[in-house]
């Protein structure tokens, strides 16, 4: 794939990955922390707006998408990856290797909140099955286009 390709893939894969971020938080926020919205001392006061939080996590969603697809596109999972539900299998477990070695030595050493590790494995969890799904999109469509031609 041209690097044009993978770019505007990355960045759409992770627009859609920071709007996810935005829309799950403020929902598993609500949740897990209340009406506060974060853990008291988490954010000084201005930092806690939407707007701070959309621009945040579209930022952080572009960047990881763009990284995120570059990788991809260096493993052989690219090529069967056929469709959203594969994308968001891909991604799962790219979470999934990822979240384990983030929580390997937090919970062999130290007494971890486990109501912050649970909020921000669902969190990143959203964010990477939206990734997935927008990215196995792209591939199920340029696989349709190659069939054709």
């Amino acid at each position: 794939m041209k690097i044009r390709q993978q770019i505007f893939r990355g960045v759409v894969s992770g627009l859609a990955m920071g709007v996810a971020l935005f829309v799950f938080g403020a929902i598993l926020a609500r949740i897990f922390y209340g009406p506060a919205m974060a853990p008291p001392g988490k954010f000084e006061p201005e930092q806690l707006n939407p707007a701070y939080f959309v621009w945040t996590k579209l930022v952080i969603g572009v960047f990881f998408g763009l990284l995120f697809t570059f990788f991809y596109e260096r493993l052989p999972l690219s090529r069967k990856i056929k469709n959203a539900a594969q994308g968001m299998k891909g991604a799962f477990f790219l979470w999934l290797v990822i979240s384990l070695w983030n929580l390997s030595h937090p919970i062999l050493y130290e007494s971890p909140d486990y109501r912050n590790v649970v909020f921000w494995l669902l969190y990143t969890l959203s964010g990477f099955l939206v990734f997935g799904a927008v990215l196995g999109e792209f591939y199920r469509r340029a696989g349709e286009e190659a069939a054709e031609a």
